[in-house]
């Protein structure tokens, strides 16, 4: 637990995954599934689960990845990549989580990475800082220094079965 008693330390990540007390519990499953591929993935990250917003039309960010406000977003395909940047970006969002595992269950890196790869101008001026891409318990991370469709489409077959 921390400090104020508002976030509580994951059983397995310590305090490199702190949940909040106020997290939206519908979601909450599917939040702890992903940020804990993103952390057995990056040793060095560290994640917040944030606290629900009960603010009537608000839909705020569900993470806080290395000081940086961050939404999962659980697409149905490789075209919800756009939408899910796009939702983002309104959000206030620098961290995009795209989680194949929500509903998607495969990956296919030739056409995720197309789509990535028009996100290029969100990476070019700093709208979002990094991507992750979430797929069976792993992840990939996706930066400004990976904007050519190869260079993603080839972090992505990383990820295949």
């Amino acid at each position: 637990m921390d400090e104020n008693g508002y976030y509580y330390y994951d059983d397995e990540y310590g305090e490199r995954l702190l949940i909040s007390r106020e997290a939206d519990k519908r979601e909450l499953h599917g939040n702890i599934r992903a940020a804990k591929a993103i952390l057995n993935s990056f040793s060095n990250v560290t994640i917040a689960i944030n606290p629900h917003s009960k603010k009537i039309g608000t839909k705020n960010p569900e993470y806080t990845v290395e000081g940086l406000l961050g939404d999962r977003k659980g697409i149905m395909s490789e075209k919800g990549v756009t939408a899910g940047f796009r939702s983002a970006k309104r959000q206030g969002c620098k961290v995009v989580v795209i989680d194949l595992d929500e509903n998607v269950g495969t990956v296919r890196p030739f056409e995720l990475s197309k789509y990535i790869s028009r996100r290029k101008a969100d990476f070019s001026d700093g709208a979002i800082c990094m991507c992750y891409i979430v797929f069976n318990g792993n992840a990939v991370r996706i930066t400004s220094e990976q904007q050519t469709r190869a260079d993603i489409e080839s972090l992505l077959q990383r990820m295949k079965p």
